[in-house]
């Protein structure tokens, strides 16, 4: 029988503050611990980018 994926949704809590910062999905034998790293540097970057271009009340 094969193992089902497992789909867990992702928090991230600062101070008061919290969002969901998406899913993280699991392959049967998949680690967590290197699709925690890959979901965080997907974050950072889109950080990244967001910097860029500005903040949500238009400013640089």
């Amino acid at each position: 029988m094969t193992e089902p994926t497992l789909t867990l949704p992702v928090h991230l809590t600062v101070s008061e503050h919290t969002v969901e910062v998406g899913e993280l999905t699991l392959a049967p034998g998949e680690q967590i611990r290197p699709a925690l790293a890959d979901l965080f540097r997907r974050a950072a970057e889109a950080c990244e980018v967001t910097a860029q271009e500005g903040g949500d009340d238009g400013t640089p």
